[in-house]
């Protein structure tokens, strides 16, 4: 019996992966193909090309957004985006959530991006409980009459990053984790289910 819970707990941490891999690509099939089909009739792929082709528009949508990037990264594309960005900027509330979520998307996925520097742990929402966070810089704030150095740590909710809270710590109440940015990431994104550094990542690193 031992054995058959073995070879069962075994198939199941090898299939599960697989299986909820395949169910997110299935479900990304059907939800493009439901956008598509909100298109007019003569319009859609099907009557242009005269064959039904599965998962057409997460093709579409790929190279539409690649379509926009490279617009964008030229002048016409960026004053475009001055543009845009100037008319979300008036509007209330909007505003808000648009630039915030520009900015912190464009600091991560920046080429020469060091937005995160290092993985800590950080007394949140008391001193009671620790959260993972990620150092963004150091500040002085003025803090009873008095300038205070401070880190700024940002802390990510969890499954969905770009939002969080913005701490600023004093660096004798931080723990620094023996992690890179990338693991502690993925900690966050699993919400805890995948360990900071899985067996690609150790043997990543004896490599190294």
């Amino acid at each position: 019996m031992a054995a058959l819970r073995k070879y069962l707990l075994a198939g199941i941490v090898a299939l599960t992966p697989i299986l909820v891999t395949v169910a997110l690509i299935d479900w990304l099939i059907d939800l493009s193909d439901q956008a598509l089909s909100m298109l007019p009739e003569q319009y859609q792929p099907e009557a242009l090309l005269g064959i039904n082709i599965p998962g057409l528009g997460i093709i579409l949508a790929l190279f539409a957004i690649i379509i926009i990037g490279a617009l964008l990264s030229h002048f016409i594309g960026y004053q475009l985006m001055r543009l845009i960005d100037r008319i979300m900027g008036r509007i209330p509330l909007v505003r808000t959530v648009y630039k915030a979520t520009r900015q912190l998307l464009e600091s991560i996925f920046s080429d020469s991006s060091q937005a995160f520097k290092q993985v800590v742990m950080v007394p949140f929402p008391n001193r009671d409980s620790m959260v993972i966070g990620f150092v963004t810089g150091e500040v002085t704030i003025l803090v009873a009459g008095e300038d205070e150095s401070r880190l700024s740590v940002f802390i990510p909710s969890t499954p969905i990053p770009t939002t969080g809270w913005l701490l600023f710590v004093k660096s004798s109440e931080l723990q620094v984790l023996d992690m890179s940015v990338e693991e502690g990431m993925k900690l966050v994104l699993s919400g805890g289910m995948l360990p900071a550094g899985g067996e690609g990542d150790k043997d990543e690193k004896h490599k190294n």
